[in-house]
């Protein structure tokens, strides 16, 4: 079992996928048959990390309930981010709950692949990848394969690449004296405190943080990149209940999860039902259908169909 402690910051609203964000936080809205949440959080398990500390805020109950339900097994700590002030004031927050080594993997990103050479690799690292729009992500600038420079959300990028929202420390503490410093300096971008600009810090201390080359990472802020990570994933992990191929008509691939109740059907291809879901005499393809949905009679393509918005 790993000594790391995991931090995932979950506090955000998602404005950006507004009617679907209504009733739910944005990690709890489903991709791929599941949460958001749970991809991340069977990804820190594969990593060998058993202590999870979440910084919670918009429609935190409903983050509480699906951890302590599904997730029970694992070591948790909830911390309340009061106001949205920035991803860098999450992480500070979670200060009092973490000691030692800490992984931060951000609550809307899905990361499909091997994240222990980021978190086992004995050395501070980030993941990053290549973008083709870098001024709408947090940008590393890299001289002779070593991180020279960070920067948010620049306007004039010195790199497309992009920091996929997954960090490895081997000091925790080292992370938040650097955070405190940016605190105490005032300095914000769009009114928020950066994570970047506590990199920045760690990187004046003399603090080596090594580049992580990720290749499958989706940013899940919006419903066309939902759409499109599901059929990513599915176009990879097929998986649909034997007993639900009797009376429906399954068109691969797609993703069902156990205890889905569905009756006179077709679904597919690159369809997602969430545990709970309950669908009738309904035609669907290239959608998501979220957690205890119910749908009767329904036809939709490239859709996100949840239990209050459909």
């Amino acid at each position: 079992m790993s000594n790391f402690t995991a931090i995932i910051p979950a506090a955000g609203k998602g404005v950006r996928l507004l009617p679907y964000t209504e009733h739910m936080p944005k990690t709890m809205l489903s991709v791929a048959g599941k949460p958001i949440l749970g991809h991340i959080l069977d990804q820190v398990e594969s990593c060998g990390i058993k202590k999870v500390v979440f910084i919670v805020g918009y429609k935190k109950e409903a983050i509480e309930e699906f951890v302590r339900e599904r997730y029970a097994h694992l070591d948790v700590t909830f911390v309340e981010q009061p106001e949205p002030k920035g991803l860098g004031h999450a992480i500070y927050l979670a200060k009092d709950a973490v000691s030692g080594p800490c992984f931060i993997l951000l609550g809307d990103t899905i990361v499909d692949g091997n994240l222990r050479p980021l978190v086992h690799g004995g050395k501070n690292a980030v993941g990053i990848k290549p973008v083709p729009d870098p001024q709408r992500f947090g940008i590393v600038e890299l001289k002779n394969g070593k991180i020279v420079s960070f920067e948010e959300k620049p306007a004039c990028p010195k790199s497309d690449l992009a920091i996929i929202g997954a960090y490895s420390f081997l000091d925790s503490a080292r992370l938040f004296s650097a955070l405190e410093e940016v605190i105490r300096s005032g300095k914000t971008v769009k009114n928020e405190i950066q994570l970047t600009d506590a990199l920045s810090v760690l990187l004046s201390r003399g603090e080596e943080i090594v580049p992580v080359l990720m290749n499958d990472w989706f940013d899940c802020g919006t419903v066309e990149v939902m759409i499109q990570t599901n059929r990513l994933l599915l176009s990879r992990h097929h998986r649909v209940p034997a007993e639900l191929e009797k009376n429906n008509k399954i068109i691969p691939p797609c993703w069902i999860e156990d205890g889905v109740k569905a009756e006179n059907c077709v679904l597919g291809p690159y369809v997602s039902a969430a545990y709970g879901a309950e669908l009738k005499d309904c035609t669907l393809e290239d959608c998501i259908v979220g957690p205890h949905t119910q749908l009767d009679k329904k036809t939709a393509v490239h859709a996100v169909l949840d239990k209050y918005n459909h």
